[in-house]
């Protein structure tokens, strides 16, 4: 193998597609591939897992032992912000409410502990390095991409949760990913479709958006992310590809000299213009160190990369020396990260990691899976949830007998995917659904069957942002004024939605538990799941 090709592997991250991982991706890593992506997609339902088996043990066995088989230091990352961007619960909904939540909540002890959760969680899986949390400050309420990711609107407040969660990953020796740096909260475009553009100088940047990441970076954050947005003001390329964005703020001004992490190259906007391999050079060139190919297999994209950088070499548009630098940093990166071989353990206060499992109160941990019921981390999750939940004149206590649920649905952006959300399988943990209906974008609302008596929930998600969710809302009121409505998004302004109503603050499992158990009055028996 070719000096080139094995620097620019050991600056890579790639993914693939389906569930174990083909001889293709095995062999890249063989080759010295940095890292594997591992996505919703990889994630098809998993076996029922039986009673006190470790609850992510099909994905550690099915994905990260083969990968850690070949290599064993391989970095293994995924989205994991808890909440609705959950990868380890895709099929399911987490079982953690996210940051919106948690910073409403505003207790940095339980983001700790949540992240703490989370992070452990992870390590279960084999998983090492995870993609998150979002730094971002949510400044505009209408952001596409960002909303319920962010720990709010308030730079401070988002600062001191992101340097908690930072902590509490770190704590179960799980590298943390800021993201998306600098900032992408004041975006009115989904990056994952088009180029946002942001009109902040620099001083607006300074007092609004780079306040979480100096304090994600101050607590020892691993690894920042690079978003694909556009500062007019600073630079013309995307903060991804622009050496005024991540050598010079990144590194110089904020003082980072850690792993910087591209957003994945085949987001639209990027991969239209600039190609994999044409984009990976102007990364690396910008001060990037692993460049995230993305999401779908990428087999063919290794290729153009290395061909891509073999030219700049020529032409002197990238060096040998800025390779070996963010290899250099990746490699103590895997070094940091470096899995537990089974059966050796690795002491240590701060990770209660042992060869079979790991212990301490904070947990219930035991090398058999998780504590109470085995589908659920000591509750800390069901705990944030209930916090953060807002009821606006729902009686109590609730409805005696079943609940009629009526979900009006919505697309969620591509970082969300397709986990499943709503509050039908939470009432039926709890015995209380009487039916379930799950309804269209677009749908008219005379078209909408609704009981005709029996409590009646209508669950929407930002009805206030979605015209058709708000108007059919409001029709459907008129039929049953005492429906109760539940919003699982970002908290509206006061007022924008009509009483009884209960905000959840996200759309996690967690979240609709908490939402299910003040509306019924029953308590769900253990740690949510929803496996």
């Amino acid at each position: 193998m070719s000096t080139v090709v094995s620097l620019v592997n050991a600056c890579l991250m790639a993914s693939y597609e389906g569930r174990v991982p083909p001889t293709w991706i095995r062999r890249a890593v063989e080759s010295g591939l940095a890292g594997v992506g591992v996505f919703g997609t990889n994630l098809a339902p998993p076996e029922p897992v039986a009673p006190g088996a470790a609850p992510y043990g099909t994905l550690r066995d099915d994905i990260a032992a083969p990968l850690r088989a070949v290599r064993p230091d391989v970095l293994i990352a995924l989205d994991e912000e808890g909440g609705d961007v959950t990868r380890l619960d895709y099929h399911r909904g987490s079982p953690y409410p996210g940051n919106h939540a948690l910073g409403a909540v505003d207790d940095l002890g339980l983001t700790r502990e949540v992240a703490r959760a989370i992070g452990a969680d992870l390590a279960d899986a084999g998983i090492n390095l995870c993609l998150g949390p979002c730094a971002d400050v949510n400044s505009r309420p209408n952001n596409p991409i960002i909303g319920v990711r962010s720990f709010g609107a308030d730079p401070g407040r988002v600062a001191r949760h992101t340097e908690a969660f930072v902590r509490g990953l770190q704590d179960r020796r799980v590298a943390a990913t800021l993201k998306h740096f600098p900032g992408h909260g004041d975006t009115g475009t989904d990056s994952h479709t088009a180029l946002p553009d942001i009109d902040r100088d620099l001083p607006a940047l300074r007092a609004l958006d780079l306040p979480p990441f100096a304090a994600g970076i101050a607590a020892g954050a691993k690894a920042v992310m690079t978003g694909h947005i556009r500062l007019p003001h600073l630079a013309e390329p995307p903060a991804t590809l622009s050496p005024r964005i991540v050598t010079g703020l990144l590194r110089e001004e904020l003082g980072y000299d850690g792993v910087v992490v591209s957003d994945a190259l085949e987001m639209a906007p990027v991969l239209d213009r600039w190609g994999f391999g044409g984009a990976a050079v102007l990364a690396w060139s910008a001060g990037v160190d692993l460049v995230l190919l993305g999401a779908s297999g990428v087999e063919h994209a290794l290729p153009q990369v290395y061909e891509a950088v073999e030219s700049a070499l020529k032409k002197g548009e990238l060096t040998i020396e800025r390779l070996e630098e963010a290899a250099a940093r990746v490699a103590a990166l895997r070094a940091w990260a470096d899995p537990v071989p089974t059966g050796t353990g690795r002491s240590g206060s701060d990770t209660g990691r042992s060869g079979t499992g790991r212990s301490g109160s904070d947990t219930g941990r035991s090398g058999t899976g998780r504590s109470g019921s085995g589908t659920g981390r000591s509750g800390i999750g069901l705990v944030a949830a209930r916090r953060a939940l807002v009821a606006v004149g729902v009686p109590s206590p609730g409805p005696s007998g079943p609940v009629h649920c009526v979900r009006l649905s919505s697309e969620a952006n591509m970082a969300v995917g397709v986990a499943p959300w709503g509050l039908d399988r939470a009432l039926d943990g709890l015995g209380r659904l009487a039916s379930a209906l799950d309804v269209d974008p677009g749908t008219d609302p005379a078209d909408i069957p609704l009981p005709a008596a029996g409590p009646l929930v209508v669950v929407v998600r930002d009805a206030v942002r979605d015209p058709w969710q708000h108007a059919t809302l409001d029709a459907l009121r008129t039929r049953r004024p005492d429906l109760v409505t539940v919003d699982m998004g970002l908290e509206p302004a006061r007022g924008r939605l009509a009483a009884p109503l209960l905000l959840t603050r996200g759309a996690g499992l967690a979240n609709a538990v908490a939402a299910a158990e003040l509306l019924t009055g029953r308590t769900w028996p253990g740690p949510p799941s929803g496996g």
